[in-house]
């Protein structure tokens, strides 16, 4: 099941954009990366969830996310006590929006962890401007 959140995270930007209600968010920062490409990094602690993000531009076009995020209210699912919502990223693209980026959903997995650590590479369809600490709910 956390193969699930993770493809949903990764390759459902468009379906889950839709799919998920965007609740709640924080403010992004920018920092440079190694390679003088400016980094997209945020922070964030709400009442939901917390966590940490850093999103580089890589040179072949892709982009690299690594962090964690932690859902401080796991609940079980779908309105169940605290109160049953994802905690997640949104990645902004400027004027292209955004997408769903890494999530933990401990109702969705039989193991119920609530934080999750993510390092993985994609190829934005705009550059991304921003990152926002959201709770969400399928």
């Amino acid at each position: 099941m956390r193969r699930f959140v993770r493809t949903l995270a990764l390759t459902g930007a468009t379906a889950a954009a839709g799919a998920l209600t965007l609740l709640a968010a924080a403010p992004g920062a920018q920092a440079a990366s190694s390679d003088g490409a400016a980094c997209v990094t945020a922070a964030g602690t709400k009442s939901f969830g917390r966590g940490e993000i850093s999103m580089c531009p890589q040179s072949d076009g892709t982009t690299r996310v690594t962090g964690w995020v932690e859902d401080l209210l796991p609940g079980k699912g779908w309105g169940g006590t605290p109160d049953g919502r994802c905690a997640g990223w949104w990645i902004e693209m400027g004027a292209q929006g955004g997408m769903v980026g890494p999530l933990v959903c401990p109702h969705f997995t039989s193991s119920h962890e609530t934080t999750y650590k993510f390092d993985y590479t994609f190829k934005p369809k705009a550059p991304v401007t921003g990152a926002k600490l959201n709770a969400f709910t399928a």
